[in-house]
């Protein structure tokens, strides 16, 4: 692993100290976003995948063509986040009077997407593994009570629980990153940075244990 990214993922401080005064670049931020989606997509086939045994034969054939779709949208997905956590970012830091030009904000947004990476492989690989063991209830999933009864079944498997974990972990881990990188592009204090990702990360957190019907 290369110097500048063991910095980043274990001392963003001091990574981003020492960018402070550089122009910003987006070539490894979207990078980051990039594989970050890419690493999600296997996840997201294979849920597709998994109602495929409810569905009739003929219908099976194309299911490859639903979860090449959900792949796709989950790679959009990571970019679509990227520019609202920056926008999100930028305009929170603003409020306290936070200075520095809105691209930095961006290359910050970027690089805090790096954690993901790793999550969304763990997560991935998590749901290869429990996919065959999920027991979905026989309804018919082209009517909308069956299309209910499927989606309680798969947000309640061990394999979507333990990926939204994974997701709240790796998510505080690139926070992190957010937080040291916030404080430098937009020459913020500590505390200040900490509101500004905290605020919206926490809320987020705060939604997805709800999802999960913990509270």
């Amino acid at each position: 692993m290369s110097h500048w990214m063991v910095d980043l993922l274990l001392n963003p401080d001091t990574f981003f100290r020492e960018r402070a005064d550089q122009e910003a670049g987006l070539k490894f931020p979207l990078l980051c976003v990039l594989l970050a989606g890419l690493a999600m997509a296997p996840g997201a086939y294979k849920s597709v995948e998994i109602t495929g045994s409810l569905f009739s034969p003929e219908m099976q054939s194309y299911m490859w063509f639903g979860g090449l779709i959900a792949a796709i949208f989950v790679v959009i997905t990571a970019f679509l986040m990227f520019i609202a956590v920056a926008i999100v970012f930028y305009l929170i830091s603003a409020a306290f009077k936070g200075q520095g030009d809105i691209i930095k904000t961006f290359e910050v947004a970027g690089y805090g997407f790096l954690p993901m990476v790793f999550g969304s492989i763990l997560s991935s690989a998590v749901y290869y593994y429990y996919a065959p063991s999920i027991a979905l209830p026989q309804v018919d999933p082209t009517t909308e009570a069956g299309m209910e009864a499927m989606g309680q079944a798969i947000a309640s498997a061990p394999m979507t629980m333990i990926s939204a974990i994974l997701g709240i972990l790796f998510l505080l881990w690139s926070a992190n990153i957010w937080i040291f990188g916030m404080r430098h592009a937009r020459a913020l204090t500590l505390r200040h940075a900490l509101i500004t990702v905290g605020l919206p990360v926490g809320i987020y957190i705060i939604i997805q244990i709800w999802s999960l019907g913990v509270l």
